[in-house]
């Protein structure tokens, strides 16, 4: 089997993890890849005659190398990266849509009244992401700052779009929850707003996509990022260019990578809303998400009547304080499904419920999936 997915980004990183863990389980198969680009410099031709004489049975090859190998005409999924193809052609996505409206959401959670996408105009994941981080934050009655670059080429983006983008971080509303498309443009962003002297996150909150750990850890403040289900992806993907190998149609012809939850950092550590009481109640229901709290508990530790209580939620986050509560308590639950082993009984009873059950009904009411259902779409097995 041929791989040409690159090991750059973590995306690529964890797509690939997925595919060599499927080998494991249901090889025996065997890699070709190419040497190192430091090691050679063959030209599209040579490179295609050194595959055909590997006899490859399947190729999973990232986008930029699609039109260079789809003459091998042997079964191929391709991880598609800006944007969709024929229904000739079996393909990774990310479901970029959901993706956009998970990074509004973290915004509108954490109090913020103004809001900004930044991505790179022409690439379909970008536009996507941005087009559903609009839609959930119009859902709420605001709206959002577009970055809109005067620069057409993406591919000149990274060094001539810097001034621009510099005076329209200056000119944002503050305090802003801004976006980027992945983290590789959170980055830059941190990086101008540092230039520029703005305060991440007080003045602008960013968060970026991929969770890749080289990128933000390595920001100045460490960067919060949306983690993908790539492993798993990569994983079905696998599995998906198997059965095409083994002479079979399969009933799927998309593997789609969702979003699992956001990695907080210091880029979004903050609660922009103008109440310290407010703000107080908020760090409180997340420093107890594990507990089984009630409206009662929040009355009692702000020292105010449910009714006084019931108006602050609905005034600073418009929503009330148990669906704050359940909000808290369902991420927490992902979380816990998607990184550790843990059973569901077990993470129901550390999360405060006496029943397995139970935990199963209040996680499905709150995403619309079981847990196990859950931890199946965003891990390999």
């Amino acid at each position: 089997m041929i791989l040409l997915i690159p090991a750059v980004q973590e995306y690529h990183r964890a797509l690939r993890r997925g595919i060599i863990e499927y080998a494991e389980t249901h090889g025996p198969w065997m890699f070709y890849e190419e040497a190192p680009a430091y090691l050679h410099s063959l030209t599209p031709r040579q490179r295609l005659r050194n595959m055909r004489g590997w006899n490859a049975k399947g190729i999973l090859v990232g986008n930029s190398r699609f039109a260079e190998v789809k003459s091998l005409r042997i079964p191929m999924v391709v991880a598609m990266g800006t944007r969709r193809m024929d229904e000739s052609y079996f393909e990774i996505v990310t479901a970029d849509r959901e993706i956009g409206r998970l990074g509004a959401s973290t915004f509108l959670g954490l109090g913020l009244r103004h809001f900004a996408y930044c991505g790179l105009e022409g690439l379909s994941f970008s536009d996507d992401r941005g087009a559903g981080f609009i839609e959930k934050i119009q859902e709420a009655g605001n709206s959002v700052d577009l970055y809109s670059s005067s620069i057409r080429n993406p591919r000149d983006y990274w060094y001539a779009d810097t001034k621009q983008l510099a005076r329209w971080l200056s000119a944002l509303a503050k305090p802003t929850g801004l976006m980027g498309c992945n983290d590789d443009r959170a980055r830059m962003l941190v990086d101008i707003c540092r230039g520029q002297k703005i305060q991440v996150p007080d003045e602008v909150a960013i968060l970026g996509v991929d969770n890749d750990e080289q990128v933000c850890k390595s920001c100045s403040p460490p960067l919060s990022s949306i983690a993908l289900a790539a492993e798993r992806g990569g994983y079905e993907a696998a599995a998906l260019l198997a059965s095409m190998m083994s002479g079979q149609r399969p009933n799927s012809r998309v593997v789609t990578i969702f979003p699992t939850h956001v990695v907080s950092r210091q880029s979004t550590d903050i609660l922009a809303i103008p109440d310290p009481t407010m703000v107080q109640l908020l760090r409180f229901i997340r420093d107890n998400s594990n507990r089984n709290l009630l409206v009662a508990d929040l009355a009692k530790a702000a020292g105010l009547s449910r009714r006084a209580l019931q108006d602050r939620f609905k005034r600073f986050l418009g929503r009330t304080p148990m669906e704050e509560i359940h909000r808290c308590r369902a991420e927490r639950i992902a979380r816990l499904l998607v990184e550790t082993n843990m059973t569901v009984g077990q993470i129901g009873e550390i999360n405060g419920f006496e029943v397995e059950a139970h935990v199963a009904r209040f996680f499905s009411s709150q995403t619309g999936m079981t847990p196990l259902a859950y931890r199946r779409r965003n891990r390999t097995p």
